[in-house]
């Protein structure tokens, strides 16, 4: 599809996935979006894994305290006992599912993962020029480190120089998905192999689409080991253990903390987003800087590649068609 034809007579569609625990957060990432998007208007699509009756209650009610309409999809991840689960939850692989239940005839499908939130407009992304591809993606911050990349495509079995995309906000062709299979190839891939991927449905989204996808401007995916260096993130994504939501939040997204609060007081899910004490900051803080003077090397690799530098690859800059 190219950025003419993404107009409003075409049919767009947001999706978060999550289990019971991460519930507020996919909901807040929906809002997010939802509230930076002018045009064109979209579906907001939850895949709510193993949710019962009293989850359904807390999603309407947060969707109703929002004036947001969301699509609540059935569960089409394999239960415990089947041999596609492994070790790994339906949660976790809830994105491999997704052309068993998503409505083939929405045209562009952004799928972002429940701890990230939009911080800024994203027509811009729905009109990304994917140079006739099924996906629009940024690069992963392991791409930084050509030594562990190396490791980690020989180990999945990409070609050597195939770019590796991060898999927490995907901007999908969804026709073009669709009639290729390509969500299908991957399931199937993880399926036979459920060990041998460390990144899980990250890896295999990578193999089904490793010729298949384009690069947009990192501000779309501001993962957060690349945050420093992205200039006007638009998606925030937090990477890692620590969440905003949590009292000893990390401390580039302290600032996001209020989003999480204010998004769900008022809703059963209030205690979602916890208290930070002056402690929890200070510890937050050292923390911070302890891996700012301990790291100095990484960090400059980071910096080379994402902060637009001559080290980054030119087309991971800006392939977007802005509005």
């Amino acid at each position: 599809m190219t950025p003419a034809a993404c107009d409003e007579a075409a049919s767009y569609g947001v999706i978060a996935c999550a289990d019971a625990n991460m519930l507020p957060a996919a909901c807040c990432a929906l809002l997010s979006i939802r509230d930076r998007l002018a045009a064109p208007k979209a579906r907001y699509l939850l895949l709510a894994v193993g949710a019962g009756e009293t989850q359904m209650r807390e999603i309407e009610a947060f969707a109703s305290r929002h004036s947001i309409a969301i699509e609540v999809l059935r569960d089409p991840t394999p239960k415990a006992e089947e041999p596609a689960f492994g070790r790994w939850s339906r949660a976790t692989l809830a994105r491999l599912y997704m052309d068993l239940i998503v409505p083939g005839n929405i045209d562009r499908l952004l799928y972002i993962d429940s701890d990230a939130i939009a911080v800024a407009p994203l027509d811009g992304l729905f009109r990304a020029d994917l140079a006739g591809r099924a996906l629009g993606a940024v690069d992963d911050y392991l791409m930084a480190f050509p030594d562990k990349m190396k490791r980690r495509r020989q180990r999945i079995g990409l070609g050597p120089e195939s770019r590796y995309f991060n898999a927490g906000v995907l901007l999908f062709d969804w026709r073009k998905s669709l009639e290729a299979g390509l969500i299908r190839k991957a399931r199937e891939t993880f399926e036979r192999e459920p060990e041998r991927y460390e990144a899980h449905d990250q890896d295999v989204l990578n193999i089904a689409f490793e010729n298949d996808w384009q690069p947009v401007d990192p501000r779309f995916n501001a993962q957060t080991g690349i945050l420093p260096f992205v200039g006007k993130p638009a998606i925030v994504h937090f990477t890692g253990r620590k969440k905003p939501w949590q009292a000893v939040a990390p401390w580039t997204h302290r600032r996001m903390k209020a989003f999480y609060r204010e998004a769900l007081a008022g809703t059963a899910w209030a205690s979602f987003c916890k208290p930070s004490s002056f402690s929890d900051r200070m510890t937050s803080f050292a923390g911070h800087y302890s891996t700012q003077l301990t790291t100095p090397s990484k960090i400059a690799s980071v910096r080379a590649y994402f902060g637009g530098s001559p080290a980054m690859p030119a087309a991971a800059k800006l392939s977007v068609h802005n509005s």
